[in-house]
C-alpha cells in the first residue's frame, strides 16, 4: 500500500484566547519556539509533492498568528484544501473575507453546549458560547463551510440530540462529534464509559438519514464503522484510525506525530525532512501493519474497518498498539464475507467527480463493505445516495476548475 499523508492537522501555535480542560495540546501561552513563517512556508513546499491534499490549520487559536493568511494562501494556492479549526471567538465579517480571499474552504467552530452559561464555564470565556454562535453565521452568511465540533462528556452527553439539530440548523455542512482522549490537560477528564460509548455511536449513525444532507461523524472513535456495518447503515465512508496512514499531526515547534491526540513523536521538521519522517519512522511503519495490533483489535474480524483508537490504546496503556479501551466489542474470530464488488459507469463517474483523492478511496472502501452487508454485488449511484449522507448536497462532487 501506498501510505500518503494525505489530511494533515497543523497545531501553528499554542498561543490560545481560552483555556479549555480537554485541550490535548495545553494551550494557552505560545511555545517558546514556534516555527517562523519562512518554516512554514518552505514546509509547506514538501506537502504536495508527498501527496497531502486536505490541510487543517489549528492551534491554540490560529488566528492569534499573525501569518495566519499569508501561511493559508500559500498552502491554497499549491491545490491543497483548507480547513481552519478556531474557537470562532475572533471571526468577524472581515476576517471571514480574508479567509476565502486566501483559499480556505471552511471553518470548524466548536460549540459544546446549548446552554450558554455551561459552554463559557468549559471553554474558560464569559462570552464564548456568543462568540462562537456568531462566528457560525458569519462564516455561513460569507459563504465559508462551517463544521461544528463538540467533544462528549458527563456535562453534554444528553444533549447531543439537540447539538445535532441545533448544527442542521445554522447550516453546518457536518457535526463532528470527538470522543474524549485522556491527554494534555484532558488527562484529568473523566471518559465515557465503553457502553455509554457504544450506545451514543449507535445512536449517531441512525441519525445520518434524518440529518441529511449534513454529515453526522465520530471522531477519535473509530468503531463507528464498525456500528455502521452491524446495523448495515451508511457512515462507512467515515471512521477508522488514520493515525500514521493517512494522517499525521504537525506541532507548532515543528515535532510530527501520528494524531494531534498521541504525543509519540517520530520526528522533527528541523532536524530531517517531511517525506524522511513520513517514509521512515519505526513508529509510523508500526502503525501501518495491522498484524502488530494487540488484545482485541489484533484479534478483531474489523480491524481493517476499524483498527481501534491508537490514542486512546496510548493513553490507557502506553502503547499505541494495545487495543482500544473504548470499544465493546468482542471479537468472533470469524473473517467478514467478502465478494466482488462490479461498479455501473455512472457510479464509477459520480466517484471520479469527488476531487479529493483520499476521500474519494474512503468513500469507495465504504460504499463496497455497505453493499457487501447489503449482500450485494453492482454499484449504482442510487446506492451511493442510500450509503452517503453527502451524496444528497448537490455541490458535494463538484470538481473546482
Amino acid at each position: 500500500m501506498n501510505y500518503k499523508p494525505s489530511l494533515i492537522s497543523w497545531n501553528l501555535t499554542k498561543k490560545c484566547n481560552l483555556r479549555c480542560p480537554h485541550c490535548y495540546l495545553e494551550a494557552g501561552q505560545a511555545a517558546e519556539n514556534e516555527l517562523t513563517t519562512d518554516e512554514c512556508l518552505r514546509l509547506l513546499d514538501e506537502m504536495k509533492p508527498l501527496g497531502t491534499e486536505m490541510l487543517i490549520l489549528t492551534g491554540g487559536e490560529p488566528l492569534l498568528r499573525r501569518d495566519i493568511y499569508d501561511i493559508a494562501r500559500a498552502a491554497s494556492s499549491q491545490g491543497l484544501w483548507v480547513v481552519m479549526g478556531t474557537n470562532g471567538v475572533l471571526i468577524t465579517d472581515r476576517v471571514a473575507q480574508k479567509m476565502i480571499e486566501c483559499g480556505v474552504k471552511g471553518v470548524g467552530i466548536s460549540i459544546d453546549s446549548l446552554d450558554p452559561q455551561k459552554h463559557n464555564s468549559f471553554r474558560g470565556g464569559p462570552n464564548a458560547w456568543e462568540h462562537s454562535v456568531r462566528a457560525l453565521e458569519i462564516c455561513r452568511q460569507n459563504g465559508l463551510q462551517v463544521l461544528v465540533q463538540t467533544t462528549v462528556m458527563a456535562m453534554n452527553y444528553d444533549e447531543i440530540p439537540a447539538l445535532i439539530d441545533f448544527a442542521r440548523d445554522k447550516g453546518a455542512w457536518s457535526f463532528n462529534l470527538y470522543f474524549l482522549v485522556q491527554t494534555g490537560r484532558g488527562q484529568q477528564m473523566i471518559d465515557l464509559s465503553p457502553e455509554a460509548t457504544e450506545t451514543l455511536l449507535g445512536d449517531l449513525v441512525e441519525r445520518q438519514d434524518s440529518q441529511r444532507p449534513m454529515l453526522v461523524r465520530a471522531k477519535c472513535a473509530p468503531h463507528f464503522k464498525r456500528i455502521a456495518y452491524q446495523k448495515g447503515l451508511g457512515g462507512l465512508e467515515s471512521g477508522g484510525c488514520m493515525a500514521g496512514t493517512q494522517y499525521c499531526r504537525i506541532t507548532p515547534e515543528g515535532d510530527v506525530t501520528p494524531c494531534p491526540y498521541m504525543p509519540v513523536v517520530a520526528g522533527n521538521v528541523r532536524e530531517q525532512p517531511f517525506r524522511e519522517i513520513w517514509e521512515f519512522s519505526s513508529v509510523l511503519r508500526q502503525l501501518r501493519d495491522l498484524d502488530q495490533l494487540k488484545g482485541r483489535c489484533g484479534r478483531c474480524e474489523f480491524k481493517a474497518l476499524c483498527g481501534g483508537c491508537r490514542c486512546r490504546a496510548y493513553a490507557a496503556f502506553g502503547d499505541y498498539l494495545e487495543e482500544d479501551p473504548a470499544c465493546a466489542f468482542q471479537p468472533t474470530g470469524r473473517a467478514l464475507e467478502v465478494q466482488p464488488i462490479v461498479w455501473s459507469d455512472a457510479a464509477r463517474a459520480r466517484l471520479e467527480r469527488i476531487p479529493i483523492a483520499f476521500i474519494r478511496d474512503r468513500v469507495r472502501q465504504g460504499l463496497e463493505a455497505y453493499a457487501q452487508r447489503q449482500g450485494l454485488t453492482f454499484i449504482t449511484p442510487a446506492l451511493m445516495k442510500e450509503a452517503t449522507a453527502g451524496m444528497s448536497r448537490p455541490d458535494v462532487f463538484r470538481q473546482e476548475s
